[in-house]
C-alpha cells in the first residue's frame, strides 16, 4: 500500500511539472507582439494588424477597391434579380408558360454569370491583372487595371471574348480604370 501511494504521488509530482512548463512555455512564446500596435499608439502613416484581415500584394489599393466594389455591387444585384425570379416561379403554376418563362431567364442569367466569370478569369491569366467583364444583349464591355491595355493585349481581350460568346469585335469595349 506504501509503495502503491508513492506511485500515484510522483506521477502527479511529474504531471504538474509537465503543465508548469507547458505553461511557461506558451507565455514565453506567446508574449506581447512588439510589430503590433494600439489604435493608440499609432500615428496617421503607421497600420494596425487585425487578425484575419486581407492585404493585396502589388496592387495599388485604388485598382482594387474599384475591382471589388464593382464586382460586389454586380453579385447583389444579381442576387437581389434571382431571388425575385425565384418568388415568382414559386407564385407561378408549374408547367405554365409563366414558370417557362421564369426558368429560362434563371437559365440565361446563370449562364451569363458563369460567362463573365469564365472570360475574367482568362483575361486575368492573360494579362495578369484584374479585369471586371459585363455581358449585355449583343454586347461586351471589359474594364482592365490602369497600365494593363497595350495593343497586344487588347487583342488577347478580343480573342477571348470572341472565341467564348457569339459577338463580334465591333460590340466589345475595353477600357482602363483610372
Amino acid at each position: 500500500m506504501n509503495l502503491l501511494i508513492k506511485k500515484r504521488q510522483l506521477i502527479l509530482a511529474i504531471l504538474v511539472i509537465a503543465l508548469g512548463a507547458a505553461v511557461f512555455v506558451n507565455w514565453y512564446y506567446s508574449g506581447e507582439n512588439s510589430n503590433v500596435k494600439n489604435p493608440s499608439e499609432t500615428t496617421d502613416g503607421e497600420y494596425v494588424q487585425n487578425l484575419g484581415e486581407a492585404k493585396y500584394v502589388n496592387a495599388s489599393g485604388e485598382a482594387v477597391n474599384y475591382f471589388d466594389e464593382v464586382k460586389l455591387n454586380r453579385q447583389k444585384t444579381r442576387d437581389e434579380a434571382l431571388d425575385k425570379l425565384n418568388k415568382s416561379l414559386k407564385n407561378a403554376k408549374s408547367g405554365s408558360k409563366e414558370a417557362g418563362e421564369i426558368t429560362a431567364s434563371i437559365d440565361k442569367l446563370s449562364t451569363t454569370i458563369k460567362l463573365e466569370s469564365d472570360i475574367e478569369a482568362l483575361i486575368g491569366a492573360k494579362l495578369s491583372s484584374e479585369c471586371v467583364v459585363v455581358l449585355n444583349e449583343g454586347s461586351a464591355q471589359v474594364v482592365v487595371a490602369k497600365g494593363a491595355l497595350s495593343g497586344d493585349s487588347a487583342l488577347q481581350i478580343m480573342d477571348i471574348i470572341t472565341s467564348n460568346t457569339s459577338l463580334d469585335s465591333s460590340q466589345i469595349a475595353i477600357t482602363e480604370s483610372k
